[in-house]
């Protein structure tokens, strides 16, 4: 295999005889515990033990997986994934391509099909832009109501612990996966996308859109910052729902003003809830659009305690003005002046202005600043060729500069590949601002 042989390393003449670190198998442990809790307590424990250096753990992490020979073709697979302290048993549908090589990491399409449908509806779709790309396509069904994207939080983490469940399974190059949809998995590319962004390298949504449903509690539009990087392909019958349109088509021009690259809304005029899968050439954009783990500028907008993450940059602390859930007020006079289109926008900047955003750019090594709206408190999470160790990192933030030391850490590596397991994202110090 690439990954090579299982290191092990004795510990030393202080411990018992018998008492050994097998770096492999103990990644491998604390990547498959259940739940975050469990990991990160885990990788704490893991990082005390002695005889192991951060150098040492870097190496074992960066070879990180041991991968089986699959039988290329179509597999369904029963799959008891846990999402949210349950255990859900779904049903994944994987296609594998004749090139896969468990030696190489191999790109995958996160695939989520459409109301009442299952995951074997997306392979038939992608099968051969999978062969000429030797692209893993995973779909997996939905294991709870199916009868459309409920906006949940369950339905977001179950797509994210069959990806999760994927990339410990098969060679999965975590910088060419991408997420597309139909449908209902059109409008949960969007959601997750908005809340996940840094785990993808591009978008695939078709007929399915970004939600301001103000009614509902359900605005992801709010968090459009976070996509500005990623390169999307959406495709959309102009005949389709009105407002679902109304959204996607002010979402392509917010992405625009903001300096979005390579995002595209292509519309069809003749059709309404349908699209034409051939209109992209997949299989010539798909191998040209990367995820960079470690862009110079991040930016990240949230309202949620749990979504506060992105690349290197995480929110600890928010202003008490930054609300998921609030009740708008307006006077009477002034909404019934306004038209539909008016009263929605009208809401998202309501949205907008309780929603919380940072923007950090590393200038050089050891030199960022940051820009920040409703954020009190955040921390960086380094590489080593992010900082000079020895010396204080430097952080231009609300007008004064300061200064934290970096320390290398084995608990920082272990805890955050215990998460992400990201063989190409080695953090090994983490500072707090301010």
């Amino acid at each position: 295999m690439r990954r090579g042989a299982a290191v092990v390393l004795c510990v030393g003449l202080v411990h018992a005889q018998d008492e050994t670190l097998d770096l492999p198998a103990d990644l491998a442990r604390i990547v498959d515990l259940p739940t975050s809790k469990e990991r990160a307590r885990a990788a704490e424990a893991l990082a005390k033990k002695e005889g192991v250096t951060l150098e040492e753990l870097q190496k074992a992490a960066k070879e990180f997986g041991e991968f089986r020979q699959s039988t290329p073709g179509v597999h369904v697979n029963a799959v008891p994934l846990h999402v949210e302290g349950k255990v859900e048993q779904t049903e994944i549908h994987v296609h594998i391509p004749a090139a896969y090589d468990p030696d190489t990491p191999a790109p995958l399409m996160l695939a989520l099909h459409g109301s009442g449908g299952q995951g074997a509806h997306q392979l038939g779709m992608w099968h051969g832009v999978a062969e000429r790309l030797g692209m893993i396509v995973l779909a997996p069904t939905e294991a709870g109501k199916n009868v459309g994207y409920g906006f949940k939080e369950r339905e977001r983490r179950a797509a994210l612990a069959a990806l999760r469940w994927a990339r410990r399974n098969f060679n999965v190059d975590e910088n060419h996966v991408f997420l597309g949809g139909v449908s209902r998995g059109g409008h949960m590319t969007w959601d997750i996308a908005l809340r996940h962004p840094d785990l993808f390298a591009a978008l695939a949504p078709m007929i399915g859109g970004p939600r301001l449903v103000p009614g509902r509690g359900q605005n992801n539009l709010r968090y459009l910052d976070n996509v500005v990087h990623l390169p999307i392909r959406d495709l959309q019958g102009s005949g389709d729902d009105p407002l679902m349109l109304f959204n996607l088509r002010w979402t392509f021009k917010e992405l625009e003003k903001k300096g979005a690259k390579d995002a595209k809304l292509i519309e069809f005029p003749d059709l309404g809830h349908a699209f034409h899968f051939q209109k992209v050439p997949w299989a010539d954009w798909l191998p040209g659009v990367t995820r960079n783990p470690r862009p110079a500028t991040v930016r990240r907008a949230t309202a949620k305690r749990d979504e506060t993450r992105s690349f290197w940059i995480e929110i600890l602390r928010t202003s008490g003005d930054v609300k998921e859930t609030f009740r708008p007020t307006v006077q009477a006079k002034t909404w019934n002046r306004m038209d539909d289109s008016e009263k929605r926008l009208y809401l998202h900047d309501l949205a907008v202005k309780k929603t919380a955003t940072l923007q950090v750019t590393m200038k050089e090594p050891g030199h960022f600043v940051a820009k920040s709206k409703g954020v009190k408190k955040f921390r960086l999470l380094l590489t080593p060729e992010m900082f000079k160790e020895g010396e204080s990192v430097v952080v231009r933030f609300q007008g004064r500069e300061i200064k934290r030391k970096a320390r290398p850490q084995a608990k920082v590596l272990l805890q955050e590949f215990a998460e992400r397991f990201d063989r190409t994202f080695l953090p090994v110090a983490s500072i707090t601002v301010p």
